[in-house]
């Protein structure tokens, strides 16, 4: 046999092998499909509650409480969970950051970049989560997103690479943060972070009163809620432009 019908005879198996390969290792779900089983959410949750060593998280807007807890209790069982997020995350406010850094999850937040969109999960060095779906409730329920879940332990090593170079320069958030940067943060000055928030129906952003864009929403697109919490229950994220 030559080896040129070789090359040709393993090329045909590959081709006729391949599909049912990759339908092992790749699987996605799509939203908005809320009431579907599984939803994208308990996909995230089913997958962490498999967890037998690490989790490695990359996150924009995190405020989904069902996964913030399938995180606690990967970390309570055990479990190395090590989470990044963008400075969005870094508010005054109850998040899903404080929850995770109250049950002594290490938490760190990139300010390095205009917006540390990485929407990532790494699971025992070979699943990787990923795609548009951010860790909220409005990524489930409201937008149309993507979640694709991957098997591949080579992959996931450089899914891994990538987190530990934002790792590298980050900052520690809430109970894991200095003395000195404590008190570096609450000498800058900031819009009040109590009491009622301003929304904007298109962007689904949300304002507290002196962010620099709390008049401009204009009355059509303005709704008001009585706080930050019920904003972010209504699908709401806080301003990046309000410190």
């Amino acid at each position: 046999m030559s080896s040129r019908l070789v090359i040709y005879l393993l090329l045909g198996l590959l081709a006729f092998c391949a599909p049912y390969v990759l339908a092992g290792e790749i699987a996605v779900c799509f939203t908005p499909e809320y009431g579907t089983i599984p939803s994208c959410t308990q996909e995230v949750v089913d997958a962490l509650t498999s967890a037998k060593k690490s989790v490695l998280v990359q996150a924009y807007s995190f405020t989904s409480a069902p996964i913030a807890k399938a995180l606690v209790d990967a970390h309570r069982r055990g479990v190395e969970v090590k989470v990044i997020l963008d400075r969005s995350n870094r508010t005054a406010h109850y998040s899903a950051a404080t929850f995770l850094d109250h049950a002594g999850i290490p938490v760190w937040i990139d300010a390095q970049h205009a917006i540390a969109h990485n929407k990532i999960m790494i699971i025992d060095g070979n699943t990787i989560l990923t795609g548009s779906f951010n860790f909220t409730k409005a990524a489930e329920q409201q937008n149309a997103e993507n979640l694709v879940t991957i098997r591949d332990s080579a992959l996931a090593e450089q899914y891994t690479a990538n987190w530990q170079k934002h790792l590298q320069h980050s900052e520690p958030y809430g109970a894991n943060t200095s003395s000195a940067q404590r008190a570096a943060a609450a000498e800058e000055p900031h819009p009040t972070r109590q009491g009622s928030v301003r929304g904007n129906k298109r962007s689904h952003i949300y304002q507290w009163p002196g962010c620099s864009s709390y008049d401009k929403i204009s009355e059509h697109n303005r709704v008001e809620f009585p706080s930050a919490q019920a904003a972010e229950a209504a699908g709401y994220r806080p301003a990046h432009n309000c410190p």
